[in-house]
């Protein structure tokens, strides 16, 4: 498969981690545009502002910032999207747009950040959410039970060996310090011991990295709500990742320098490039591994590794599902009473991870854990590499915002 290129500046290279995850703003021309876009993302998933207005809100920056705007919105809303001069370039190849160059596409799509991706046929032949389309599509009836494929974690089983960690770096090929899953060790109120918090994507049931995704490379799978990111399409604008209340994307400032050996193909049943480790000036991030969901395993290697069975994968919608069956066993051992939360819940993400065991209070503090990333080959100061966990762990328990 071909690698992509994308045109990055060198000035822009510090965002590569979202302003709210950073200790100091950045003070790039966009940021407070893109801030701004991420915010009011966050509103529509918390039913504080609605789809058709976030759409029009902005629909005339994206056309400016990138020359065109797919958006999903509403069915049947009056929408202004008057046709601007690179409304034709979406249907245009991807051999077409690399042919251009730099100067030549940059005129024509008005884009600060450029790629080789297509803007639009492939997008149109993608899934559709049932709740929003494209403008022009047609309009499908909701499927009468949603499949949401989610985790049920169970931090208490947890004890911090990062063998999921590791085995699902190596399974994608992912650069240093770019994980997946990221076991953190905290302490909190009454609670001297080391405890864990297993965090990833949460394959959000409402989820507002798709909300400002101009070429709709991040979607959300009908079939079963994984949430996931088209190669092919994705322009490497980092939306999403600044839209995330959970800190999970990451963007590919490298050319990879090993291929995913491990995948037989890196296309899912639909054909669109989601599999594996995303080549260069693309996003990345946990995929709940779409091709052992597609070929029947439906499990994830992270979970097949774990000593303790701490991670239990399936249709979180389902009551006979493994981990929803494996939820009401611990609720029953423990006498009909557990605990149990989700992250950031009251944002209304819909997430798909439920976690059993104590919520990390506002008094909870990071620690290091009992094995450390470097015992595993991994970079194990992932603060300094990539701007976090920290400061993201502070903003999502309430400490040092």
């Amino acid at each position: 498969m071909e690698e992509r290129g994308i045109l990055v500046p060198e000035k822009d290279k510090s965002l590569n981690q979202p302003d709210f995850l950073k200790e100091s703003a950045g003070t790039e021309p966009m940021s407070d545009l893109r801030n701004q876009i991420a915010k009011d993302a966050r509103k529509v998933v918390a039913g504080e502002l609605s789809e058709a207005e976030f759409y029009q809100k902005y629909h005339q920056a994206y056309l400016k910032e990138f020359g065109v705007d797919e958006r999903p919105i509403p069915p049947n809303e009056d929408i202004d999207s008057t046709p601007s001069e690179s409304s034709f370039a979406k249907h245009m190849s991807r051999r077409t747009l690399l042919k251009l160059g730099g100067a030549a596409l940059a005129s024509l799509l008005g884009a600060r950040w450029l790629s080789g991706s297509a803007f639009g046929a492939e997008a149109a032949t993608g899934d559709k959410d049932s709740s929003l389309l494209l403008k022009g599509d047609d309009a499908q009836p909701p499927p009468t039970k949603r499949v949401q494929m989610g985790w049920v974690v169970d931090l208490e089983a947890c004890d911090g060996c990062l063998s999921c960690v590791y085995a699902c770096q190596s399974h994608n090929f992912n650069p240093a310090g770019v994980l997946w899953i990221y076991v953190i060790a905290f302490k909190d109120i009454n609670r001297d011991e080391p405890n864990f918090l297993v965090r990833t994507c949460q394959h959000c049931g409402n989820p507002p990295c798709v909300k400002v995704c101009p070429v709709r490379a991040r979607h959300k799978r009908d079939i079963d709500g994984l949430v996931l990111t088209d190669y092919n399409l994705c322009i490497g604008c980092r939306y999403c990742l600044v839209t995330c209340p959970y800190g999970v994307n990451y963007f590919q400032w490298g050319k990879p320098d090993k291929k995913n050996l491990y995948h037989e193909k890196l296309t899912d049943y639909r054909g669109r490039w989601v599999i594996g480790n995303p080549p260069l000036g693309c996003m990345g991030k946990c995929t709940f591994c779409p091709d052992r969901q597609d070929d029947g395993r439906k499990n994830m290697v992270c979970a097949l590794v774990c000593p303790k069975n701490v991670i239990h994968f399936g249709d979180i919608n389902d009551p006979n599902s493994e981990p929803l069956r494996y939820l009401e066993k611990r609720k029953k051992d423990a006498g009909g009473t557990l605990s149990v939360f989700r992250l950031l819940e009251s944002q209304g993400t819909k997430p798909s991870v439920i976690f059993i065991g104590q919520q990390p209070t506002r008094e909870a503090v990071q620690v290091d854990g009992p094995v450390s990333y470097a015992a595993w080959g991994l970079v194990e100061k992932r603060l300094d590499e990539l701007g976090g966990p920290r400061p993201w762990f502070s903003r999502a328990f309430g400490g040092g915002q």
